[in-house]
């Protein structure tokens, strides 16, 4: 028997967000496939968007123009929601987005989940501190870099991430410094980060419950 093949679509808002969310995404999928469904080949693609055009238009264009040579399940669209929750993005752009994609008949895949973490991503790689700690070799507790606490509370995680960050570069001897930066941890975080840290979070919760939700609908798992 041949294995089911699943297609899946990821637009984010920018290329820090690709390294970190690719990992996520592919692992959290096929845990959810391994758990719940049949043997299935799981393929993940980026999909490219023109930044000058409103968002409904950045993803309904890349939609229409990838399926001119490709196919896609399912299309995973990440957007921070820059706010306590997710309210106002969904208000402001998905939801006129699933309605301009309803009633488009040039998009091949209406099937749209939504990435929004609270905030920013920066919230979820926040999810395992521990992690962050061991990546960064540092011994200085999460308290005395000011990570400690629900990352979701945090209004600029980013912020958080790159003080953190801040603190320990400065301890360096000059002479061995080679300064960390934020932007050399998002890929390696989001391919250690384990998926049950991420559940802990009320964002990442709603992500997954929508992706399940997906591919029960299409019949790739069954719950």
């Amino acid at each position: 028997m041949n294995n089911k093949q699943l297609f899946i679509g990821l637009i984010s808002e920018g290329t820090t967000d690709t390294r970190f969310l690719f990992s996520v995404v592919e692992r959290t999928i096929e845990q959810i496939v391994f758990n719940f469904g049949d043997a299935t080949e799981i393929y993940i693609e980026e999909l490219k968007k023109d930044s000058g055009k409103s968002f409904v238009n950045q993803i309904i264009d890349a939609n229409v123009i990838y399926h001119k040579e490709n196919f896609i399940n399912i299309l995973l669209v990440h957007n921070d929601a820059d706010y306590e929750d997710d309210s106002r993005v969904l208000q402001n752009k998905y939801s006129p987005l699933i309605q301009s994609i309803e009633s488009n008949n040039d998009v091949i895949c209406k099937e749209i989940v939504p990435i929004i973490p609270v905030y920013m991503i920066e919230a979820w790689m926040l999810a395992d501190t521990d992690l962050l700690l061991d990546e960064i070799s540092t011994n200085k507790t999460k308290a005395e870099l000011g990570i400690n606490g629900n990352p979701e509370s945090f209004t600029n995680p980013k912020n958080k991430i790159k003080e953190a960050l801040q603190i320990i570069n400065q301890q360096k001897p000059k002479k061995r410094r080679k300064d960390l930066q934020i932007n050399d941890l998002y890929q390696i975080i989001g391919q250690k980060i384990e998926i049950e840290k991420l559940l802990e979070l009320n964002s990442f919760i709603k992500f997954y419950t929508q992706i399940t939700d997906s591919l029960i609908k299409l019949k790739f798992i069954h719950k």
